[in-house]
């Protein structure tokens, strides 16, 4: 395999395929991105497209990471609307559940390529050490939450945390920070960032909130935090409330990423489908609790409560199980996700080498030596 970078399919310049990026990273870590050709996917309504075949993809990497505030019906209503005003052209998107594949499916003038082996926050994991010897075979604690900055969402898992006395015997952290100043140094005041949920405000006092790391332990800055390897190797789940949690696509970001650098069982509160697509990525996701029941369910659904179902069997499995057993059954698959998630990138590659041969087979250039290297 002879696959020189991830997002491979950028080298295929042809004079009748046009590629149509949108969006600018969050942020950028040791990359260049590209310049997009559009700023958000809102522009391609106005967008004049003059060449047959249309490649159209965000402007992500492995080592970045763009921000997608549109719903994926929203995002999804403008490629059809796209597609029906210019039959005459090819398109071709590459998504990673961004968009419903299925819906644009269903123009003749539309390919969609579902992306698996595609994590955009991957560069931002922990810098700790990618040995399968950290996996633990014995856990001490059920869980670990890091709930960083302050959230809605964030702050009703703190208050139920807090009220069924599970920081006593689990590592958790709530640092309420906001998202206009990252650095706690320069932010005195997390308190007032604190989320009151149904009211309550009692835990207000508590913040920032860490029971397991001392102060000065604690990088100030935003990449200070998110690079650290924390001493979280000892607990069993990661329950993790996701920066988009009220997205109605799958989000992962370093979070929920870096519970399987821990050997956690992840327990991600996040858009809709955002633990089957963890699954996707080839991680093996157990049935300790039945996650299936709520994955698919938006957190702000007023009828029933997305974050109460994940509690509720949470607490069945504490009560019904011992921590013991439940990580010697777990082990082996832990140290299995290790080992994958360090080798996503090569999976990444020999996805995009089917990606690669997709784009010159509809452009009629399988056949074209120039490319032949980004598929052989």
């Amino acid at each position: 395999m002879k696959q020189i970078k991830i997002n491979s399919f950028q080298d295929i310049v042809l004079d009748d395929l046009e590629h149509i990026v949108f969006d600018l990273p969050a942020y950028s870590v040791s990359y260049n991105p590209l310049k997009p050709t559009i700023n958000t996917i809102n522009d391609l309504e106005n967008y004049k497209f003059n060449k047959k075949y249309n490649l159209i993809y965000q402007n992500d990497s492995m080592t970045h990471a763009c921000d997608f505030s549109e719903t994926k019906k929203q995002s999804t209503d403008i490629i059809a609307k796209v597609l029906l005003e210019n039959r005459d052209k090819i398109f071709m998107v590459i998504d990673h559940d961004k968009f419903d594949a299925f819906t644009l499916s269903q123009h003749s003038n539309c390919q969609v390529w579902p992306r698996k082996y595609f994590a955009p926050f991957h560069g931002w994991t922990h810098r700790g050490i990618r040995d399968e010897s950290l996996i633990q075979k014995q856990r001490l604690h059920w869980f670990s939450s890091m709930l960083g900055r302050s959230d809605l969402y964030r702050s009703t898992v703190f208050n139920w945390i807090i009220d069924e006395g599970l920081d006593k015997s689990n590592k958790v952290s709530y640092l309420c920070y906001s998202s206009k100043t990252r650095d706690i140094d320069l932010h005195h005041d997390q308190q007032d960032n604190f989320v009151a949920t149904n009211g309550k405000t009692e835990y207000k006092d508590l913040i920032p909130f860490n029971n397991f790391e001392i102060k000065r332990d604690i990088p100030a800055d935003n990449f200070g935090r998110i690079s650290k390897a924390m001493p979280l190797y000892d607990c069993l789940l990661n329950i993790i409330v996701e920066t988009f949690a009220t997205s109605h696509s799958a989000v992962h970001t370093e979070k929920s990423l870096n519970a399987i650098l821990y050997g956690h069982v992840p327990v991600i509160i996040s858009g809709k489908g955002t633990m089957k697509k963890l699954q996707d990525m080839g991680i093996i996701i157990p049935d300790y609790i039945q996650w299936s029941i709520w994955d698919d369910i938006p957190v702000d659904e007023h009828n029933y409560n997305k974050i109460h179902i994940v509690q509720r069997q949470l607490k069945k499995l504490f009560s019904e199980h011992s921590i013991d057993d439940i990580a010697k059954d777990w082990y082996p698959y832990a140290v299995r996700n290790f080992n994958k998630f360090n080798d996503l990138e090569n999976s990444c590659a020999l996805e995009e080498l089917e990606i690669c041969r997709w784009i010159l087979t509809t452009t009629h250039n399988v056949s074209n030596k120039n490319y032949q290297y980004l598929y052989a």
